[in-house]
This record gives C-alpha cells, structure tokens and sequence, in this order.
C-alpha cells in the first residue's frame, strides 16, 4: 500500500514524503548517506556518492536501503507498491543503463539535482528484476520523484515497458497505473469544499442538513483509487500557507486522512496493514520530519556538515 505527497509552499519549497502502510515494521530509521560513501551497482561500475541523501530506510549490511529520500539539492523520490503490474527486464539490455529496482533511488539521488535531468536521463535506463539478496526479492515498485519545480511518476509494466509520466497532482498510491488514477480523476469532478446551495425539487425544498455537502461522494476507504483521490482533492484545496510549522502540519494533516488504522485493513495472508509512519521533508531546512503509528509526536533529523561529511552512515 502507501501514500506519496508533494506540494510547494508560499516561496517555491518543496514538502516531500509518504505514508507507508505494510503489515509490520522493518525497524526502519532515517539515514543519511554522507558524499563519497562507497555505492555497489550490479551492472556498473562502483560509485563514491557525490550528493548526501536523507530518508527513511535501513541498512542491509553497508547499504542503505531507502523506502524514501531526498538528496541536499531538494531532489525526491519514494517507492510505492505496485502489485500486479510492475514488471522488470529479466536479463540487462545491450546500449541501456542497466540498474536494478532497488538501486533506482540511489542513482536518483546521487546524480542529478532536478526531475528535469532524471526524466532525460531515464531516457536510457533499463530495470533489472535482480535482488540485493536471494533472501530479500525484488519489490513491485512505482516512483514517484519531485523537485520544487516539478513532480514525475516512473512505472515498468509488462505491456508499456518503462514509463514517465508528468505528475500534475502531486499524488501517488499504488495499483492500477498513473495514467489510470488520473483518468478516474474525472469522476469526482463535481466535488468543492463550497456547500451546496439550498433548491427546490419540483416543489419540495431541499437544504442540507450540515456542512460538507459540497465533499460528499468524497471516498473514505484505504482503497489505493480512492486515496488517490482523496489526497489529490485535499491537496488541491488545501489553502496556502506560510513558515516551515504550518508547510509541516498541513503535509501530516493531509496523509493522515489516508492512514490506515490497524485492524481496519485485512490482507489476504491474515495480516493487518496500516501506517507504519508518515514522514515529511522540507526542502528549505534540509530536514526530514516523521512519525509513527504509536508514536504521534513529530520528531526531525536535519542534513548537517556533520553527517554529510561523516565517513559512514548516520541512523537516527
């Protein structure tokens, strides 16, 4: 399941983050990769990282496993499960950029400082259905990845191959595709915060009992079409608002609409799914805010010189 949230603030910042929504905790922690940490590719040669990267992950050995990370120049990028459809390249691609799954945003944050330059180099990149580990199997994933200035979807399917779609929304759940969700979008265009105005049916007066008319037919449930659309809704009306605490609140008041509470979602191996954590990063201060299920006290870890020259990786 899952969430991804963007939007910018009244000076152009980038808010970046997700809900993520499994049957169990990883023992997840932020970290940050430090510039020049040694980085291991499959089907290229090894990398010192050049950009330092802050998010939510863990660590598989020396390597940092990133559920979702932005880099020091405010580039972004979350997977987010995507059953049934993803689908990657058995063997490497001759003439093709050949990375795995896993290793898509590392790449995409150590290389590049836009969603410009990612969606031009992707031009050339070729997925691989390749694990970390045989212990630890290639996870069916979509991306959503953002900048201030612009968001992209990046999906690999069986029947369309790799795909980047421009992310007008700022808004990514799970199954079925991007283009999809934004299709289903249409069905909800009536909808406005603006309560309806009192009629009369043939010659009976209808008015509303409350308010909230203007939202009704809004979804509720944890379906990923319905909290596409709720979270795309929300995100449209949200008002503005000023200063890094209220960019803050609104990013958690949003995704926390679409938490999953345990025991309100059953999956089909007997398990609840719900919201492990919501984290937020604000591209201003370079720092990276979270909570969890049973925890609800925002906490932060920031990008400092300190961490971003140290020699290893920091866990918080």
């Amino acid at each position: 399941m899952c969430t991804g949230l963007r939007f910018t603030d009244d000076q152009g910042n980038l808010f970046y983050g997700r809900n993520l929504d499994v049957e169990s905790s990883y023992g997840e922690k932020v970290l940050v990769t430090p510039r020049n940490y040694a980085l291991p590719y499959k089907f290229r040669d090894d990398r010192q990282s050049q950009r330092a990267i802050i998010g939510m992950g863990i660590m598989a050995g020396k390597y940092p496993m990133y559920f979702d990370a932005c880099n020091e120049d405010g580039l972004c990028i979350a997977g987010l499960n995507f059953p049934k459809l993803a689908h990657f390249s058995d063997e490497p691609v001759d003439g093709k950029l050949n990375l795995t799954p896993y290793e898509l945003m590392l790449w995409v944050c150590d290389e590049f400082d836009s969603v410009a330059a990612v969606k031009d180099a992707l031009k050339d990149v070729n997925l691989v259905n390749k694990p970390f580990a045989p212990q630890m199997p290639v996870a069916p994933l979509h991306w959503l990845i953002s900048d201030a200035r612009a968001a992209i979807t990046v999906e690999m399917s069986a029947d369309k191959g790799l795909q980047v779609y421009d992310n007008q929304v700022g808004v990514l759940t799970n199954s079925p595709d991007f283009e999809w969700h934004v299709k289903n979008l249409m069905n909800y265009a009536g909808l406005t915060p603006n309560d309806a105005a009192d009629g009369t049916w043939s010659k009976q007066a209808i008015a509303s009992w409350g308010v909230g008319t203007g939202s009704y037919g809004l979804p509720g449930d944890s379906l990923p079409a319905s909290r596409f659309v709720k979270v795309a809704y929300l995100n449209a009306n949200y008002p503005t608002v000023s200063g890094e605490k209220a960019n803050v609140a609104k990013f958690f008041n949003i995704l926390k609409n679409v938490a999953m509470v345990r025991g309100s979602v059953t999956n089909q191996n007997g398990k609840d799914e719900y919201t492990v954590y919501t984290g937020c990063y604000s591209q201003a201060t370079k720092t990276y805010y979270y909570n969890t299920e049973n925890d609800f006290t925002i906490k932060s870890a920031q990008l400092t010189e300190a961490n971003m020259t140290a020699s290893e990786v920091t866990t918080y």
